[in-house]
């Protein structure tokens, strides 16, 4: 048997968390003597703690580390595995998106030309879209974190064994918009409503949109928004609900950021 310090050398682990595993009961020691409280580990633990520490590593929290454990059959394990490279996929394409971005931006620069001035011309219309279903996440959560959200809206539409009918459109619901702390919803087309009381289905209700296509990297769509926002004020209309983006073409075209293709529509209505 080794001692709680000496378990702790060989799952490169501190004693207090170790103790601390023992409270949650991920790992408790074998042995605990009445009279000290002294703690020991078996030789057949070691795997125990060596899995435990692959699994942090794979930014699984203490909560899905018990489960996987506790799983004799490994399924939460293999759906927990599948749930995380889908999350780090998506983190990896939105650096990805931000080194292009930079890359991009340095060329421009050799170039003389100034990253920093926009000259775009918008073309501006009305549009009427059909209602349509949806499989959705609202959160509010960072914008850095918005590749995360996409991953689990499609990660629920494999599971459901739904079919994609449409492109990522992403909903914004702040008045005042905080980066750090957004109100938005990803919504992904389907083919058929679910009846699982988890993860729901929702229509999309359509309507008259003020709509443009911004052409460029996701950092500079605000252009867009001022420009929507001037017409709709010009042109006597109103705002009626959140605005949101339909993503055309991005990352995952292995193009440059300035060849990123994105609608933008706002719900509207004659004043």
């Amino acid at each position: 048997m080794y001692t709680i310090g000496q378990f702790s050398k060989i799952g490169k682990v501190s004693t207090k968390t170790l103790r601390d595993y023992d409270k949650i009961s991920l790992i408790k020691p074998s042995f605990v003597n009445p009279e000290n409280q002294y703690r020991y580990y078996e030789k057949n633990q070691i795997k125990d703690i060596l899995r435990i520490n692959k699994l942090k590593i794979y930014k699984f929290s203490l909560d899905e580390i018990k489960q996987i454990i506790q799983d004799k059959s490994n399924e939460t394990l293999k759906d927990l595995l599948q749930k995380q490279v889908n999350h780090i996929t998506k983190e990896i394409e939105y650096s990805n998106n931000i080194l292009l971005e930079l890359k991009d931006s340095i060329e421009k620069l050799k170039k003389g030309d100034d990253i920093m001035t926009y000259k775009r011309i918008f073309e501006i219309s009305t549009y009427t879209l059909e209602d349509t279903l949806v499989l959705s996440l609202r959160n509010r959560i960072s914008m850095d974190n918005i590749g995360n959200l996409i991953g689990k809206v499609f990660e629920n539409i494999y599971r459901n064994n739904l079919k994609i009918c449409g492109n990522i459109m992403t909903l914004y619901y702040d008045e005042d918009f905080d980066e750090t702390n957004a109100d938005l919803e990803v919504c992904i087309p389907v083919n058929k409503e679910l009846q699982n009381p988890a993860i729901k289905t929702r229509i999309l209700k359509g309507g008259l949109f003020a709509h443009t296509t911004f052409v460029g990297p996701y950092s500079e769509i605000g252009e867009a928004y001022a420009e929507l926002t001037d017409w709709i004020s010009k042109n006597s209309y109103e705002i009626t609900g959140a605005p949101f983006d339909k993503y055309i073409k991005g990352p995952e075209s292995n193009c440059s950021p300035d060849e990123f293709v994105t609608e933008v529509y706002f719900p509207i209505t004659k004043k």
